[in-house]
């Protein structure tokens, strides 16, 4: 119950943090024996509902989470967002959507009711606004379902149940698919993978990672990111940074190469690295992404396993949180960044940089990370970090011998279709793994075998339309060679064989 349940309260302090978290428990558990002693005739109904949701103005992001908070529902499961082009009104901005499933106990109407509410809240204009127009939030009920599962049909003047228009609308059944599956019975004789095939050669849907402030990270390409290390100690290129100056520019750099993301990070997670206080990291890296901010609005993420250092570098204009374990290591990470409502990589790993390489023993290390990496995602979700805000990250070397770095990246597809088709970033950059294979000793000269790397797992994955991102040093190079593997994957030709 405290899982599924979001704070919008700002804390100042790790202490104020946790107080609130203590008492917020404290009162969800009397809440809880409370409800342990209703019976079962005094409960309310139960339903499963489907919602399409969708935005094109202002912040779409917190629009989407707000919407979200405040439905009288709680969250199962999301499908990923897409961006779309405008349907019926075309001269308009581009939409997010997606689609969410939910447990309520209202009733169709008062959901309904629930709903138009929550649009007019978040600024919808529900009386003179142009019909299919711009709009902050969008909220339809597309299926009912009872507490055996059933689909309930609803005809009423202002709500038709399943709704009438998803059979036409791309924007929707993508994010359906995504949620129920293709097999899913629209009806009585057409389950969603029949409607969709039609609309599929036509759609302009396209998979994206939100950001705040309405701008978002299209898939539309292999993402490259680059690696901003303001620690003295990282085992490529610490200390190459000197000052906040060298930073920002080496950034500004990457980004002309064509970098998509900037990865900062102020505490070295190479095997033996001692931590680093959490003052000590923010100085570090809160300079940086201020004098990002000043020249450059490209998406930053921070690379941390600290809920606070997260939380003011995304008050200092970071985007995204990366943290090596996977929201593990500080009890209030997946609870921050649910907070925030911004992306994050959930990566895996065992124990810590100090003993991580001691911990490299599997049956089955493709298995075993794939299944702990499921279990953190959904974690992550019932804390609030929905699964269009995840990536995932197998962490290749961390607590990962040769062999065992060498089969995650062999067996990709695996950890693909376990995830369901989260969005997967691979981190091989330079790692010692590299030199083992290559000879090559100097951490700085591995880049063409950190390159190939990525590029054979990534082709050797037959997913179709995967998302993928890359974390590297070499901005140039890898862009380069990424831009290649996306345009052999994408070519559509007809190959026709003549036999005499």
């Amino acid at each position: 119950m405290h899982l599924l349940s979001f704070g919008s309260a700002r804390s100042g302090s790790l202490l104020a943090h946790w107080m609130r978290g203590q008492a917020l428990r404290s009162s969800l558990s009397t809440a809880e024996t409370r409800n342990r002693n209703i019976t079962t005739t005094e409960r309310k109904r139960k339903y499963r509902v489907t919602l399409a949701v969708g935005t094109n103005l202002g912040d779409r992001l917190q629009h989407l989470h707000r919407a979200l908070r405040l439905l009288p529902a709680q969250v199962l499961q999301t499908s990923f967002l897409y961006q779309t082009d405008p349907m019926y009104v075309t001269d308009q901005p581009v939409f997010w959507n997606g689609a969410v499933l939910v447990e309520t106990d209202c009733e169709p109407l008062e959901l309904l009711n629930s709903i138009k509410s929550i649009e007019a809240e978040l600024g919808r204009n529900l009386q003179s606004a142009l019909r299919n127009g711009p709009r902050p939030i969008d909220l339809d009920i597309l299926y009912y379902q009872d507490d055996q599962d059933v689909v309930m049909s609803v005809n009423m003047d202002n709500l038709t149940v399943p709704h009438p228009r998803i059979a036409e609308r791309d924007f929707v059944l993508q994010p359906l698919i995504d949620l129920l599956g293709p097999d899913f019975w629209h009806d009585n004789v057409t389950r969603l993978g029949e409607l969709w095939e039609p609309l599929r050669p036509s759609s302009t849907a396209v998979r994206i990672l939100p950001l705040r402030r309405g701008r978002a990270i299209v898939f539309n390409e292999t993402i490259v990111m680059g690696i901003l290390n303001v620690t003295p100690d990282s085992f490529s290129d610490g200390g190459a940074l000197d000052s906040v100056e060298d930073a920002v520019h080496r950034a500004l750099e990457m980004e002309q190469q064509g970098a998509r993301i900037i990865d900062i990070g102020g505490e070295s997670t190479r095997p033996g690295a001692e931590p680093v206080t959490i003052e000590e990291e923010l100085r570090r890296v809160i300079p940086v992404i201020e004098g990002i901010r000043k020249h450059s609005d490209i998406p930053i993420s921070i690379d941390t396993r600290h809920a606070y250092v997260a939380r003011l570098a995304i008050e200092s204009g970071a985007d995204i949180v990366n943290d090596v374990s996977g929201g593990q290591f500080d009890a209030d990470m997946l609870d921050t960044v649910s907070e925030l409502g911004i992306p994050m990589v959930l990566m895996h790993m065992r124990g810590t940089p100090q003993t991580m390489m001691k911990l490299t023993s599997y049956s089955d290390v493709v298995g075993e990370v794939a299944q702990s990496l499921k279990a953190i995602s959904q974690q992550a979700h019932l804390c609030g970090v929905f699964q269009w805000n995840q990536i995932v990250d197998p962490g290749i070397g961390f607590a990962k011998d040769l062999d065992g770095n060498l089969s995650l990246l062999q067996h990709l597809s695996i950890i693909r279709s376990t995830m369901g088709h989260i969005p997967i970033m691979l981190g091989t950059s330079r790692k010692g793994f590299i030199g083992k294979v290559t000879g090559v000793e100097k951490p700085a000269d591995r880049d063409p075998g950190s390159i190939a790397s990525c590029i054979a797992s990534f082709c050797l994955d037959d997913s179709v339309e995967p998302c993928n991102l890359i974390r590297v040093h070499n901005v140039p190079d890898s862009v380069q060679a990424c831009r290649v593997m996306d345009a052999i994957r994408n070519i559509k030709v007809s190959i026709g064989v003549v036999i005499s």
